[in-house]
């Protein structure tokens, strides 16, 4: 694995970001590659940066008490946090370490494109790592577009390590009985995915709409279909979350829709449906996408970002053609 390759051997690591709880594509990653390290002999710390526990002023203080008097040689960030790399920068200036940076999404610059002063603290401290990290050349383009320059050591990474297989079972026996009654009434299943309700232009980033139509549309040929919707944080847009509860019910479609909610791994489904989709509007590269090609599910996805071998792409928020990808699959499963 060409992550491995940007560790000195035996190197001891800060990896900081999110780490489970709660479940995410980034925080999952985080997990997933602490084990693999450890598991090649590298001594690894996680400095958890989860929404509610890093930014306040004495968890910034401890991250840079930990940095100053730990032996870290590397300090990987994932993610771009504002405040927390302003003091990475600083602490630079009295402590000799490594400072890494993933970045999983292409959203660094968008969001902050009328924030003068971020934008340029932010060329500056890419220019200035000692590596960065992308999962998909698109992001590369965009920080082209912004004018960023790379620093000398620049490696394109998908996000996605293999789970362990180990955990399937406790995994299994975390989700509901009522998900397995759900499987074990249709004769066909699609699944999808969000950790939460998120707006993206004003449209549902995770694409939890068309995902109902969708589901809407194939239920006039395969009347027993049934769509997964996992959501691992519920408490998020909860309004429009009820008005697509409300959409499914006015649609006729409540027995064939299915939402898993909570943190849950949800790689051991991929050996359990017919199908994932990934309607995102917006995408840097998909953990998920990643485990259900892994265990032979078949994606079609968005043709937004970069997408991995073997995925088969829709236009993006085309109900239609999203349609035309879906059905020769769903025929083949029967």
């Amino acid at each position: 694995m060409n992550l491995l390759k940007i560790y000195p051997k035996g190197t001891s690591i800060l990896l900081v970001g999110p780490y489970p709880p709660p479940l995410g594509g980034v925080s999952v990653h985080i997990k997933r590659v602490k084990h693999l390290l450890r598991n090649y002999g590298f001594c690894v710390d996680v400095f958890n940066t989860a929404q509610g526990q890093m930014f306040k002023g004495q968890n910034i203080i401890r991250l840079a008490v930990k940095i100053l008097f730990d032996d870290f040689k590397i300090v990987h960030v994932h993610g771009y946090p504002y405040r927390l790399l302003k003091i990475m920068e600083f602490l630079k200036k009295i402590k000799k370490f490594r400072l890494y940076i993933t970045d999983h999404n292409t959203r660094l610059f968008e969001e902050r494109k009328y924030d003068a002063e971020k934008t340029s603290f932010y060329k500056r401290i890419i220019k200035s790592l000692d590596h960065l990290i992308v999962v998909g050349p698109n992001i590369l383009e965009e920080y082209k577009r912004y004018g960023v320059t790379l620093p000398d050591n620049t490696l394109t990474q998908p996000s996605f390590v293999p789970p362990d297989l180990n955990e399937e079972k406790d995994i299994l026996k975390s989700y509901p009985r009522e998900l397995f009654e759900f499987i074990g009434k249709h004769n066909l299943i699609i699944t999808a995915n969000a950790f939460e309700i998120v707006f993206c232009d004003r449209i549902d980033l995770y694409g939890l709409d068309m995902c109902i139509e969708l589901t809407s549309r194939l239920k006039r040929e395969f009347s027993n279909i049934g769509f997964l919707f996992t959501l691992a944080n519920e408490n998020k847009h909860v309004e429009y979350l009820d008005s697509m509860k409300k959409l499914i019910v006015k649609l006729g479609i409540k027995d064939n829709f299915y939402f898993l909610t909570g943190q849950k791994e949800i790689w051991p489904l991929f050996r359990k449906v017919n199908l994932m989709i990934r309607p995102t509007y917006s995408e840097g590269n998909s953990v998920s996408v990643a485990e259900a090609l892994y265990f032979g599910c078949p994606v079609v996805a968005s043709n937004v970002g970069d997408r991995l071998d073997g995925t088969i792409l829709f236009k993006s928020r085309n109900l239609d053609d999203l349609m035309r990808k879906v059905m020769p699959i769903l025929r083949e499963s029967l």
